[in-house]
């Protein structure tokens, strides 16, 4: 039986976070909505049967971890790539499964993330492309050193993995970058909680 995995999810301080959004949204509207949604992603993480864990540079977000329960990994604050380095290390101190999860996912299900768990049972990794090209999700039942978040990181993550498992699901795929992503969302009735959040 697979261990329970580590489930890391990297978050930015809230009051820099979805800088993309400003056309449409003010700094406050900004950082409620990047926290309400990582906190729906933690928690759906969590309903999942993973061990959440939020990876983080700022003291503020830790505090916020905390005080939802979860645990928290410090991040060296120099990006995706060493924020999930920071978890893959954390993982390794007991041997166990992890997965690094993006924390704008609105659209995530428990059954999103039990599909990533059960895929990392049956191989040694797992991969969740976005809908544009990025890395949703990504884990291994190994240490993993190969990391290189940013446009079009699926395929460099695939090309590292050439034989992880890879899992295609509508609550992976679409993240909360743009304010085109923003009104997709808003568009889909799983994406109607966000309405009361962010509403152009």
């Amino acid at each position: 039986m697979l261990l329970k995995p580590l489930v890391a999810i990297p978050v930015k301080p809230f009051g820099v976070a979805k800088a993309r959004l400003a056309p449409l949204l003010t700094p406050e509207e900004r950082s409620r909505l990047g926290k309400a949604v990582a906190a729906h992603t933690a928690r759906v993480a969590d309903e999942s049967g993973g061990h959440v864990a939020i990876v983080t540079a700022s003291p503020a977000v830790a505090s916020w971890a905390h005080g939802l329960g979860l645990d928290t990994i410090d991040d060296p604050g120099t990006g995706l790539d060493a924020a999930a380095a920071a978890a893959v290390a954390r993982a390794g101190k007991t041997a166990t499964p992890w997965l690094v999860l993006h924390a704008d996912l609105p659209l995530l299900t428990v059954s999103d993330v039990a599909a990533l768990i059960d895929a990392l049972a049956a191989s040694s990794a797992v991969l969740a492309p976005s809908h544009d090209a990025g890395t949703a999700a990504l884990g291994a039942r190994a240490a993993f050193s190969r990391f290189g978040y940013g446009p079009g990181s699926y395929h460099r993550h695939r090309r590292a993995l050439p034989t992880a498992a890879v899992v295609i699901r509508p609550g992976l795929a679409i993240d909360l970058d743009t304010t085109k992503d923003l009104s997709r969302i808003l568009a889909m009735p799983a994406g109607r909680w966000v309405t009361e959040l962010a509403s152009p």
